[in-house]
């Protein structure tokens, strides 16, 4: 017999799933699943997450989801690069070099894709956010701007 803490909801169980890639060659991953996610399974509630550089390898996907009218929520942290790659850089020593990104205005973007956009800079603004967002028709951009020491 299982116990109470074995069957209770985890993110990965039927009622909620997190989907995260593993191995290299992952960025711009974040995107594209979650519309195969919301796709596969329309009633459920789907949100992506993904760093401003990881987006820009899938960024055109916001058409399609557009185009699908899909209520996806889609958290960017900003941090105006590849953070986890400049992180690592500074980690071991190195300079950074070639993981600065040019300021883009993703909600925007997101909106010239024919979607929504947004910035949150607070907890609540967030949770705002995500709530309108799961009820729009369409792919809403939620930026985040991630302070990281340079």
């Amino acid at each position: 017999m299982r116990s109470a803490a074995t069957t209770a909801p985890c993110p990965t169980c039927p009622r909620g799933r997190y989907l995260h890639p593993t191995g290299f060659g992952t960025l711009g991953y974040s995107l594209p699943a979650a519309i195969g996610a919301k796709t596969a399974y329309p009633h459920r509630q789907v949100v992506a997450l993904s760093g401003d550089g990881g987006l820009q390898f899938s960024v055109q996907e916001l058409a399609t989801a557009a185009q699908l009218r899909l209520p996806l929520p889609l958290v960017v942290f900003d941090n105006g690069g590849y953070g986890e790659i400049r992180d690592e850089m500074t980690a071991r020593g190195d300079t950074p070099t070639g993981v600065d990104l040019p300021s883009v205005d993703l909600p925007a973007l997101a909106r010239a894709y024919g979607g929504h956009g947004t910035r949150a800079d607070t907890p609540e603004a967030l949770a705002r956010a995500l709530s309108l967002a799961l009820t729009t028709p369409g792919p809403t951009v939620i930026t985040v701007t991630e302070e990281t020491p340079r």
